[in-house]
């Protein structure tokens, strides 16, 4: 064996172990990742099937009670039952002074 080709033994190993070594590393850290989307995605899902089951009741009630109608006109109609009175209330005005703390003047 000629001193190049052991020279070429020994410098191409380690550059054929570091290659090795961060294609693994890379195999590991695209695992993490995709476990971690997997999670992610399973907790979406399951947050989207307990706002179905919420929305099919809601559906079923509105086809079977005349309640929930009158509860769904009110809220998307704003609208009232005869003989009901309508109350409505501003919301409070801000304080002139700013925060709301009292100031004091000329005091030591």
């Amino acid at each position: 064996m000629s001193r190049f080709s052991r020279w070429g033994v020994w410098l191409g190993l380690p550059v054929l172990a570091g290659i090795a070594a961060w294609g693994a590393w890379r195999g590991v850290a695209e695992a993490r990742r995709s476990r971690l989307e997997a999670r992610a995605l399973e907790a979406r899902r399951t947050s989207l099937d307990d706002a179905n089951r919420l929305l099919r009741r809601e559906v079923n009630a509105l086809r079977t009670e005349l309640a929930a109608r009158q509860r769904a006109a009110r809220q998307v109609l704003d609208v009232v039952a005869p003989g009901e009175v309508l109350v409505v209330v501003s919301p409070p005005l801000p304080s002139a002074g700013g925060n709301g703390a009292a100031t004091r003047r000329g005091s030591a």
